[in-house]
């Protein structure tokens, strides 16, 4: 199969550039993209495509996108965030998407429809009723359209798949261009994402050893943004070196969490009494030059951000593979929106990290009846100069979104 994929590919090469691009060796799916593409006719046609819902934002799929964009108006994506149906396919339990895209002259190409669905239809009534709602681009019980603009569709942007409240989407959006916040790979470095393949596993094979880790991301136990690490391990046999020379180094006291399942996450960032290295957790620490008192004012300034509405917002904008129980690679870390320590009023943060660190924070389905949470998003408001209530708003509409409650709103939401 791989080598038919590989002598396929190079048919296409030759003959379009761009389409090889959309081509993933990690997948067949954008082979059946291009396949669609050269079987409609240049001047009309309409593609219809189910495409999981890491196809609308990983880093491999980025090709298709474009490609889709290139060729066609993408009319249409509709998105599926009902808990007990999340995909279109049957029998299917990952979070998948409904893609439409028309032939159309580039010059009269329209911004993409974004169409996010609270209960899949049960019936054939259901589903008319369902369409002629999304072809007159109206938002109604189970429901909710908006547009997206072209050109960040046409830049591989489908990110309001992630929402059922397509406000979110806008908003985090806004986030990224606020002059108080940089992205977090502008300002941090960060350490190894895992180290599973180099440290042994403490809860199968506890032998003790030098490495420091906070291994599980234990949403019981893990209520607070003060923790403790979980273990002092050995290197593999063979990885000796490697533990020692590349990644110990990497340790950090600030850790923040790299898979988080949105129904039960209580702390996305913790902040340890010693550096450590972590598997559900990636070490960061601030990139510039500063002494090591300033070092832990902007980490706890940091801890305080991600902990708020506003880092949850960052995160839940940035889900990979599926919409529930989501990782957090390096890359997708880095591009994160956070306080700039030179612009933002980090002592204030920092303060509040101080005063709240042993207090336990609530699911983020329960944000709204969070006072700690709220006491950061008050603190965070004044520290970046945005309005207290407009972060409310942000952290209500987020409770509600059915990704993170685990439940669908009520009929007649």
């Amino acid at each position: 199969m791989r080598k038919r994929e590989d002598a396929i590919a190079s048919i296409i090469a030759n003959q379009d550039p761009l389409a090889v691009k959309a081509l993933s060796g990690k997948t067949i799916a954008p082979f059946f993209t291009v396949l669609s593409d050269y079987l409609l006719r240049s001047d009309q046609g309409t593609l219809a495509k189910v495409i999981p819902y890491a196809a609308c934002r990983n880093a491999a799929s980025a090709g298709e996108r474009r490609f889709l964009a290139d060729r066609f108006e993408v009319a249409i994506i509709v998105t599926s965030h009902d808990p007990a149906h999340v995909g279109f396919s049957e029998n299917t339990s990952i979070h998948e998407c409904l893609v439409i895209c028309r032939r159309r002259p580039k010059g009269e190409r329209q911004d993409t429809l974004f169409v996010s669905l609270s209960r899949m239809p049960n019936s054939v009534e259901d589903a008319i009723l369902a369409t002629d709602s999304i072809l007159l681009g109206s938002s109604k019980s189970g429901l909710k359209c908006a547009r997206w603009p072209k050109e960040l569709v046409d830049r591989g942007d489908w990110s309001p798949t992630q929402w059922l409240n397509l406000e979110l989407a806008e908003f985090a959006q806004d986030l990224s261009t606020h002059p108080r916040l940089r992205p977090l790979g502008e300002i941090a470095q960060f350490g190894p994402a895992h180290v599973r393949n180099a440290l042994r596993n403490p809860i199968s094979d506890p032998t003790k050893g030098p490495y420091r880790v906070l291994w599980r991301h234990q949403t019981g136990k893990i209520q607070t943004m003060w923790a403790t690490w979980e273990a002092e391990v050995a290197a593999k046999v063979g990885s000796e070196r490697r533990a020692r020379v590349t990644l110990n180094p990497q340790a950090s006291r600030l850790l923040i969490g790299n898979k988080l399942r949105t129904t039960t996450t209580r702390v996305t960032s913790v902040l340890l009494d010693k550096p450590s290295l972590g598997s559900l957790w990636t070490p960061l620490f601030p990139i510039t030059n500063v002494d090591q008192e300033l070092s832990l004012k902007i980490q706890k300034a940091w801890c305080c951000w991600l902990n708020s509405t506003l880092g949850v917002l960052g995160f839940l904008h940035r889900r990979g593979r599926t919409l529930d129980y989501a990782d957090f690679m390096p890359n997708i870390l880095r591009s994160m929106p956070c306080p700039d320590p030179s612009t933002s009023d980090i002592s204030l943060l920092a303060a509040k990290y101080d005063k709240f660190r042993l207090a336990p924070l609530r699911p983020w389905k329960l944000m709204t009846e969070c006072p700690v949470r709220t006491r950061l998003d008050n603190a965070v408001a004044d520290a970046i100069g945005m309005d207290r209530d407009e972060i409310a708003s942000i952290r209500t509409k987020i409770a509600q979104e059915p990704t993170v409650s685990g439940v669908s709103p009520p009929e007649s939401d």
